[in-house]
């Protein structure tokens, strides 16, 4: 095996332009199925943590049920109602519930604006929920609730864009055409599915519903006392509002389900995107196929003169799909090389995680390539009449 190696890397030496040239098409299948996984990988680890920090122990109602429940457009047909929160806050095991609302708009102060701002209508009660504070000023109080005022929470984002350095509180910003007084600043949460979670506003629930006319809540959000109570608290709830909806118009969902979906989707994303990267591999396969093809026409007085000295056609045959083999190989450790880089360079700007699952499937794909594509030109070169061989010009 040793002999067979060193024949084929002296082969290749003779040849290192047209050698990388054909390992290219490998490394680039390699490191793209790496490189777009870990993107896909890191978006999963973002949307977990961001759910995980809520605690284990939440729920969530939205409208319409999962796969069904819609109307024209395929959008949720909205059936909830905000007197639903006295009505959840009774259900055994529920700590506390909160409804919420949201719409979007540019924020603007002064001569400076942030668009597609979200706004959100929240309870007073939503940071003890999701425990999402403020980081300077205060939140929304029960006395903003009851007041309907015209206050407002920014994130950090709409904070950056209006304010730079100056001190935001005690300021009056515009959305969608009305004042609201800067009153605090929540704490950093990152983006989820590339969507700026800190590009947002919070004003209090009332004063969403009454200023921007909603009449219906986007989706409640729900504390349980104990995780071990989660399937209890959820049939309880579902149990309370069948008695004003139908099943299909609502869902109760765990946060463990939500990042079961989510993941599942993920799951069949970073599928899709490392086999359409694969092509590139399938392509790099080719590639090696055709090269091997023309060594094997180049090389033909030498396989010609190695079987007149004793080489039979297993020797021969073996020895070209090594090269083959190994010129994958060695695409497939540079494309790991390549990939595991510039998912580590994408890091520093958004989220990835390398998973050596796909380093490992990938690289032994590259591997498989080389036999697979390898075989044909071997089996060329084994068959060849060593006379006819020794004759070719």
């Amino acid at each position: 095996m040793l002999d067979y190696f060193l024949l084929a890397m002296r082969a290749l030496k003779l040849n290192k332009v047209r050698s990388f040239l054909t390992m290219l098409g490998v490394i680039i299948g390699v490191s793209a199925v790496i490189t777009l996984t870990s993107i896909v990988g890191g978006l999963e680890k973002t949307i977990r943590t961001q759910f995980e920090s809520f605690g284990s122990n939440s729920l969530y109602i939205f409208p319409g049920e999962p796969g069904g429940g819609r109307g024209p457009g395929g959008t949720a047909v909205n059936k909830l109602s905000f007197d639903y929160t006295k009505i959840i806050k009774n259900v055994p095991s529920v700590v506390d519930a909160s409804a919420m609302v949201f719409t979007t708009g540019d924020a603007k102060y002064l001569n400076k604006s942030s668009t597609n701002v979200t706004i959100n209508g929240i309870e007073d009660n939503l940071e003890e929920i999701s425990g999402i504070g403020a980081s300077e000023g205060r939140t929304i109080s029960k006395s903003d609730m009851a007041g309907s005022k015209m206050v407002a929470v920014i994130g950090q984002t709409v904070k950056k864009n209006l304010f730079d350095d100056l001190n935001p509180i005690g300021k009056i910003i515009t959305l969608k055409n009305k004042r609201f007084e800067v009153i605090g600043v929540t704490e950093k949460q990152g983006a989820v599915f590339g969507v700026d979670q800190d590009n947002e506003v919070n004003i209090p629930l009332n004063t969403a519903r009454q200023r921007f006319q909603i009449d219906r809540p986007n989706f409640f959000f729900i504390k349980i006392d104990d995780p071990k109570n989660i399937g209890s608290a959820q049939r309880g709830i579902e149990k309370v509002i069948r008695q004003f909806l139908d099943k299909e118009d609502f869902s109760v969902v765990s946060q463990e389900q939500s990042l079961e979906f989510i993941g599942n989707i993920l799951g069949v994303l970073a599928t899709a995107l490392g086999g359409i990267a694969a092509i590139s591999l399938l392509v790099g396969g080719v590639g090696i196929m055709n090269i091997m093809f023309v060594s094997v026409t180049e090389r033909t007085r030498e396989i010609g003169l190695r079987k007149a000295v004793g080489a039979n056609s297993k020797n021969i045959l073996t020895q070209f799909l090594f090269e083959a083999v190994i010129l994958s190989l060695l695409g497939g450790l540079m494309g790991v090389v390549v990939g595991t880089s510039f998912s580590t360079l994408l890091g520093n700007f958004i989220d990835t995680a390398v998973d050596p699952m796909y380093v490992l499937l990938s690289f032994g794909v590259s591997a498989a390539i080389g036999i697979i594509f390898g075989v044909a030109p071997a089996v060329k070169a084994g068959k060849m009449d060593p006379i006819t061989a020794l004759r070719y010009e």
